[in-house]
């Protein structure tokens, strides 16, 4: 007769557990597969396989700002055995002739550090700075450039310069003017007329003596007087607005523009663009006479489209 002898242990603990238990194996078989490895959890993905900062198979951020530096980048990773490179690569080994100064190493760090941070300093000045704010800023400074050049005109050329320059832009100002609108010189004629002159000579039917005598009277001791026999020439009602527009626009000459102080015979603010150009953007004739038949011609055209 066999007996079966089963031995107990007092400590709870120590106690044998023959049960038959139940093995996940697909469970187990992950666990035997990744109990050894490590994932990398990152913004955009997960990865199994990477590399660390000690495994110096990439550029850090600190080595990149470096090389942009020009600094020299060691690794010394594969050279030396068993030693930590991010201990050691702050060490420096120098040749007898290649030692540096003490006080000059740390002069080029203290720039290098100055550097940085200035560089630093501007990006981050720049990105925060929006484009209407440096919109504002440009013009600022453009006035601030103008004022200044025009102070040292002023201050070693003298005024005389400064008149030139604004003289010379008045010149382009003309040359550039545009031509005007037969609706605008039209305008521009029925504004510059004395009406009074042109309703007391169109007021009598005289002969072309008396119509002369009737003209001279009017404008006598005028400047214009000297173009009457010219005016009656044309016809009466050109001549009467040739009266009319020079009592409005220059008093009959007493009012005229010039070029190199010499009388330019306009006397009805005709602003036609030629070679020569008196004040104010003002043509200036060659003679009484081209002043009468250039003004009566542009008279005659618009008289006859009206």
């Amino acid at each position: 007769m066999k007996i079966n002898k089963k031995q107990t242990f007092l400590d709870g603990l120590a106690k044998k557990d023959n049960r038959i238990r139940e093995v996940d194996l697909p469970l187990a078989k992950y666990v035997s597969k990744y109990k050894r490895s490590s994932v990398l959890f990152s913004r955009s993905r997960r990865s199994e396989v990477f590399f660390t900062e000690d495994s110096k198979l990439y550029l850090t951020s600190d080595e990149l700002k470096k090389i942009k530096r020009g600094e020299r980048v060691e690794k010394i990773i594969g050279r030396l055995d068993s030693l930590n490179s991010r201990i050691f690569e702050n060490t420096r080994i120098y040749a007898g002739t290649q030692k540096e100064d003490f006080f000059s190493s740390q002069l080029k760090k203290q720039y290098r550090r100055f550097r940085e941070n200035a560089l630093e300093l501007v990006q981050d000045s720049t990105q925060k700075i929006s484009v209407v704010k440096l919109w504002n800023l440009s013009i600022v400074g453009a006035v601030i450039f103008g004022m200044f050049t025009m102070t040292m005109i002023y201050r070693y050329l003298g005024q005389g310069v400064s008149a030139k320059i604004n003289e010379s832009a008045e010149q382009r100002q003309i040359v550039q003017l545009p031509e005007k609108t037969q609706e605008e010189e039209g305008e521009e004629m029925s504004n510059n007329i004395d009406l009074d002159s042109i309703t007391s000579i169109m007021s009598e039917q005289a002969k072309e003596a008396e119509f002369e005598a009737k003209i001279m009277e009017m404008v006598k001791g005028h400047p214009i007087e000297a173009m009457v026999p010219e005016i009656v020439k044309k016809d009466r009602i050109v001549a009467a607005f040739l009266i009319g527009i020079a009592k409005q626009e220059s008093d009959w000459g007493k009012r005229v523009p010039v070029l190199d102080g010499q009388n330019c015979y306009n006397y009805w603010g005709y602003r036609g663009i030629r070679k020569r150009m008196g004040t104010g953007g003002h043509t200036c004739f060659d003679s009484p006479q081209d002043a009468v038949d250039t003004v009566a011609k542009r008279i005659e055209f618009l008289v006859s489209n009206e």
